[in-house]
Formats: C-alpha cells, sequence, structure tokens
C-alpha cells in the first residue's frame, strides 16, 4: 500500500520540517534521501510508526522510480531544481504520483509549467513553488486580480526572514543568481548583469533597497497576469537574496499591477519566519493533492488560491490603492 506522501530530502532541514507537518496532521510519510544513517536518526524522532525511511539515488531511474511509487504525493526538497528536478518528475509522471517541490530559481519554475500539456495528457498534477517565493507574492497578484485590476506592468518583491541558514538554500540561490537580472520587457525574457536594476521599493514598514532577480516570482508572475512587462526584486546580501533586510523577524512581499492608462493597485503580505510559511504552504499543497487535484502543472499558490495562502498562520494580506 502507498503511503500518502514521500517527502525526498527529509533528513534536510526543510524536508524535515515539512515531514512533520504531514505526519501532525495525520499522513504517512515516506522520509526519502540518500543517506540512510541520517534518515533512520531523523524517523527516530517520529513515534506509532508515522513514518517509514528509504534511501534513494536521484542518480539512478529505478531507485528514483521506487520513491515515486511509495506514495500518492512526492513533494521534492532536493535542490538545485533547475539541475536535480527532471528526472524526479518524469519518475511521477511515469507512475501516477503527484509531484510538488520548493523551487524558486526562475529556470526551474519555467520548466515545470511548460510541462502542462503533458501532465494533463496523463492526467497528472505537477506544482512547483511552494515555499516564501513564489507563493507570496504571487497570491498578492492573485488577489488584486482578482479584485479586477488590469496588468500591463507589474512589480514583485519579497523579503523572507529566515530561521535557518542552511547549505543547500545557499548552494540552490548560488546558482540561480548565475543568470544574472532577469525580467520581461515587451513580451520578452531579458538579462543584464546581476545588480543592474537597482531601486528602493517600501513595504513591510521599510523602505529596503531591492535589485531585480531571476526568481520563480518573476515567471508566476507573468503567467498569471500575461503582462509584458514584469520585474521580481529582493534584497541583495552577497551577490544572493537577503534574508530580511529590516532587522525585524518578520517575512514581506509587495506587488504593484499597473494598467495600461496608469492605474495603480499594491498589496502586501506580511506573515512570520520564511521557512515556516514555506512549511505551512508546501503542507497545504500536498494535502490538496491528495483529493482529486486538477490535471495540469501549476504553482502552488494558484493551485491553493490567494485566500488559502492569507489564511495560513500568522500570515495577512492588505490590499491598497
Amino acid at each position: 500500500m502507498r503511503s500518502d506522501f514521500v517527502v525526498l530530502g527529509a533528513s534536510g532541514t526543510t524536508g524535515g520540517l515539512i515531514a512533520e507537518e504531514l505526519v501532525r496532521q495525520g499522513g504517512r510519510v515516506v522520509l526519502a534521501g540518500r543517506d540512510a544513517a541520517r534518515l533512520a536518526r531523523a524517523a527516530a524522532r517520529f513515534e506509532g510508526g508515522a513514518v517509514s525511511v528509504l534511501a534513494v539515488d536521484l542518480a539512478d531511474p529505478a531507485s528514483l522510480a521506487a520513491a515515486a511509487g511509495a506514495g500518492k504525493v512526492l513533494v521534492n526538497t532536493v535542490g538545485p531544481f533547475a539541475r536535480l528536478a527532471a528526472p524526479v518528475v518524469a519518475a511521477c509522471l511515469e507512475a501516477g504520483t503527484a509531484y510538488l517541490d520548493l523551487a524558486n530559481e526562475r529556470a526551474a519554475v519555467r520548466a515545470l509549467l511548460d510541462r502542462d500539456a503533458e501532465a494533463r495528457e496523463r492526467g497528472a498534477t505537477l506544482v512547483t513553488g511552494a515555499g516564501f517565493g513564489p507563493a507570496a507574492t504571487e497570491a498578492l497578484v492573485l488577489a488584486l486580480l482578482e479584485t479586477g485590476a488590469d496588468a500591463a506592468s507589474v512589480k514583485i518583491a519579497a523579503a523572507a526572514h529566515s530561521a535557518y541558514d542552511t547549505d543547500g538554500v545557499r548552494g540552490t540561490v548560488a546558482e540561480a543568481m548565475a543568470e544574472g537580472a532577469t525580467s520581461y520587457r515587451a513580451g520578452e525574457l531579458v538579462r543584464a548583469p546581476l545588480g543592474e536594476g537597482a531601486t528602493v521599493l517600501t513595504f513591510g514598514g521599510a523602505a529596503r533597497p531591492v535589485i531585480p532577480v531571476p526568481v520563480g516570482d518573476l515567471e508566476a508572475a507573468r503567467e498569471a497576469t500575461g503582462a509584458p512587462e514584469v520585474t521580481a526584486y529582493a534584497v541583495p546580501r552577497g551577490g544572493g537574496v537577503d534574508s530580511g533586510g529590516a532587522g525585524d523577524a518578520g517575512s514581506y512581499a509587495y506587488a504593484e499591477l499597473i494598467s495600461a492608462d496608469g492605474q495603480v493597485r499594491t498589496a502586501e503580505l506580511s506573515t512570520g519566519e520564511g521557512f515556516a510559511f514555506t512549511t505551512a504552504v508546501a503542507a497545504a499543497s500536498a494535502a490538496r493533492l491528495l483529493t482529486s487535484p486538477p490535471p495540469g502543472a501549476f504553482t502552488a499558490a494558484r493551485l491553493l488560491g490567494a485566500d488559502l495562502i492569507a489564511s495560513l498562520p500568522g500570515t495577512k494580506i492588505q490590499l491598497g490603492r
């Protein structure tokens, strides 16, 4: 019998948090990853047989097939997703397992969304971006669109406070930033050196220096609005993106939609620590995938909707003018 969930990368920080939340909600979880000893130590935290352990070799198709077949939903927390996710997605499609990842690299999010037709043809569901990025900014964009706001130009920005500084996140960010500053101009993706286009945006109660970055938020906003002009910003730090930039323990997101006639509509999201928000988004998305999800490729925010994102613990969405 399949378990409810397979969490790939369950011995890591983010994977462990997500596995704990899924078990807390009553799910049967397979802790999967490359290091059997670390998985066993992770499993020892749980009681009552709520979890099982499966060692997985990402380079071995048979091993990936076993992981995909072990549960109804596979939650992939192993990055960099732009480089490592494709074989996992393929294994899930072959096994008929719903797929969910935490990707926020622009290229990874775009690659997953581009498999929409394939997923629909197979009757499968693929979901990406189940974390603070891009779910926080996309929820704002979706909330503004629900009010009838028009979008010829979009600006989005995020500043997440993180309680953890993990090697996995740092490595994924470093690889993503190598793409440079990216944005959509006249409907085309354009690139510039990282740091070009720096500006200051005020949200979350602070004026924040930000730069355009190649994150999944860019593709999510472009997909949701169809706007020809889209820029995604983050607070810079040491060549990557910051964990907040305002000196408090809150995490914040901002969206600005400008219509063709110049009307500006804004929205802000505030929440707590970034990993906690990511855990909540991933757990809610995984739970949704257990209950007859629609076939196709989605972002987590599109799958869940702005209202559900706003209902997550400690989270508030406020619409501006």
